[in-house]
């Protein structure tokens, strides 16, 4: 791998983010949007329970744990669709540039916007509503890493089927935190959905991720066997779909797909 292409890439997000200050908006504007509306709702169930019950860092603390999901998910998909939609791929890769080094590229970037996205969050919060991330302990860090990785995975599989299908399966970079979202157990205990409900969600390391959550806030210890599970779907579901991405990438370098108008 070489690592002046990889900063390549980083430098050309770049200059695409100054010449287009609105795609800043998108790093900032919902994840803000999303943590007003559920810190006021929080803040107003913590009134009508009389503090008996935290949901004020209930739910800063899962919309905050979830924007890495979205984050994560939704970036690196819209760095490739853009390309696309510009016809810039056959571009980029008529260079020396590999699919490795471009992937590297797009995931720094990637990172780069959800630390700072995640930094305006944890800001926004303690000023808004006093919510500190360090009262929750360094194992919150294992669970934003986790939720990254997860939103990496899903963020391949989407790729791999606009690359196959074209844009009609675009839709899935905005639809897939929604559709995701409830069997992930944010804001509410496993316990709560229903059977057939519960046996979907243990199918993803977000749910546990997000009891292991519940369980720091709620001072109980975390589960050994939901942290090993987490950490065994989060490792298999990335090999997984990088493997099936690189594969549906030859396919469709093969097969001049890259260059049809999307």
């Amino acid at each position: 791998m070489n690592l002046m292409r990889v900063w390549a890439i980083v430098i050309k997000f770049w200059f695409d983010t100054k010449r287009d200050m609105f795609r800043l908006f998108d790093v900032f504007w919902w994840p803000a949007f999303n943590l007003f509306v559920w810190g006021l709702l929080s803040t107003y169930l913590s009134k009508l329970s009389n503090g008996s019950v935290n949901f004020v860092l209930l739910f800063l603390a899962g919309t905050i744990f979830w924007s890495f999901f979205d984050r994560a998910s939704r970036d690196i998909s819209r760095s490739m669709v853009e390309e696309l939609w510009n016809r810039n791929l056959p571009n980029i890769f008529s260079t020396p540039l590999t699919l490795t080094e471009y992937l590297a590229g797009v995931l720094i970037v990637a990172f780069i916007k959800l630390v700072i996205g995640s930094a305006f969050l944890l800001i926004l919060a303690k000023l808004f509503y006093g919510f500190q991330i360090s009262a929750l302990g360094w194992p919150v860090v294992g669970i934003m890493a986790g939720l990254m990785i997860f939103g990496w995975s899903v963020s391949f599989i989407i790729q791999s089927c606009v690359l196959r299908f074209g844009h009609t399966v675009e839709v899935f970079i905005w639809a897939v935190t929604v559709l995701l979202q409830p069997f992930s157990c944010v804001f509410y205990p496993l316990s709560a959905l229903p059977e057939w409900a519960q046996w979907v969600a243990r199918g993803f390391p977000s749910m546990y991720l997000f009891e292991q959550m519940r369980a720091i806030i709620s001072g109980t210890p975390v589960s050994p066997g939901d942290t090993m599970i987490s950490i065994v779907l989060n490792a298999t579901y990335l090999i997984l779909s990088v493997a099936f991405f690189y594969r549906t990438f030859g396919y469709a370098k093969t097969n001049g797909l890259l260059t049809k108008p999307f």
